[in-house]
């Protein structure tokens, strides 16, 4: 029952009713209909952001998951792509180059990874950009890995029948008892010592104590075995197909020019002779007459793991010991 409204009449001394309009009605009830409208929306706003109902709660949980397995995805293809462009680059300088081989054209590592965009149905829904773009990536590397393969085949033929051939391949570390405390600078610019400034550095260093056994590291036949106002007492081998090894500062030469020498022989010892500042073995490959890094061919002595550490320790050091 709505309140009635009475006034004062001073003339008559009685109370008169009033009539209140609707539009007084409404003025007086519009401030109570704003604050709760305002008052309610605050209430669902807040219950909406920070209350889920179950099934929101449920896929908001699966949606952190898959954010999160699609990130280990991602890092996973790109460690993949990084390691197949290693081998690529290793295929094409290394095993190439000693199979006389020439390396692969871009045109050919890079077919099918092009090509019909297969995603373009699915690559319009926003949510699943980030997927398609794995896809993407995946069918890339999958693509250089078809590729490889077939390299890697014919090489294969090839290296069959060229068993011979390997074995004058530099492919040993040409040191006895080495580890990666005893690798020293790598190939590259680096300060010399004892001329006190910085030059290239065609080799590597193994440090190792006056006498340590060193060891060719390939089938060839001697080149020199001479002293070296540089180089001390130092020996090349030929080992054919465009290929020769040098060892550097040596304390004893063990063999003479001319002889032939199989992969492991004992061909001299390590010393301090030369422009050294101390016992160690600088040793070099050159390939048709170009100085190459001799790290690239120590694979028949490194597993993956240990080729990395070498190539990081070499690559570390920036005194060379000559």
């Amino acid at each position: 029952m709505a309140r009635k409204k009475y006034i004062y009449d001073p003339e008559s001394l009685i109370y008169i009713q009033v009539e209140i309009t609707l539009k007084e009605r409404i003025k007086k009830i519009l401030p109570y209909v704003i604050v709760g409208i305002v008052v309610g929306l605050m209430s669902y706003v807040f219950i909406a952001v920070e209350y889920y109902t179950p099934k929101e709660k449920l896929q908001a949980e699966k949606i952190q998951v898959l954010e999160k397995n699609q990130k280990i995805l991602n890092d996973k293809i790109n460690y993949a792509d990084r390691k197949l462009s290693e081998l690529i680059a290793y295929d094409d300088s290394v095993y190439r180059t000693v199979l006389g081989s020439k390396p692969l054209p871009k045109e050919m590592r890079m077919a099918g990874t092009g090509g019909v965009n297969q995603y373009k149905d699915i690559e319009k829904i926003k949510s699943l950009k980030e997927v398609v773009e794995s896809y993407r990536k995946l069918d890339k590397v999958m693509a250089k890995m078809e590729v490889q393969k077939s390299s890697y085949l014919s090489l294969l033929k090839k290296a069959e029948l060229n068993v011979e051939r390997l074995k004058h391949l530099p492919a040993i570390i040409p040191i006895a008892n080495w580890d990666l405390k005893r690798i020293g600078s790598g190939f590259g610019m680096r300060f010399h010592p004892i001329l006190n400034r910085y030059r290239m550095h065609e080799g590597i260093d193994f440090i190792a104590p006056r006498g340590t056994p060193i060891f060719a590291s390939a089938d060839g036949v001697i080149k020199s075995a001479r002293h070296s106002d540089s180089f001390g007492q130092v020996v090349e081998i030929d080992h054919g197909y465009g290929i020769v090894t040098l060892y550097a500062h040596m304390s004893k030469i063990k063999v003479r020019r001319g002889q032939k020498v199989v992969r492991g022989e004992i061909i001299g010892l390590t010393g301090n002779t030369g422009l050294s500042a101390g016992p160690h073995l600088h040793y070099e490959v050159h390939v048709r007459n170009k100085e190459v890094d001799p790290v690239s061919y120590f694979f028949k002595d490194l597993t993956a793991k240990e080729y990395e550490a070498v190539v990081a320790r070499a690559q570390s050091l920036k005194t060379s010991m000559e």
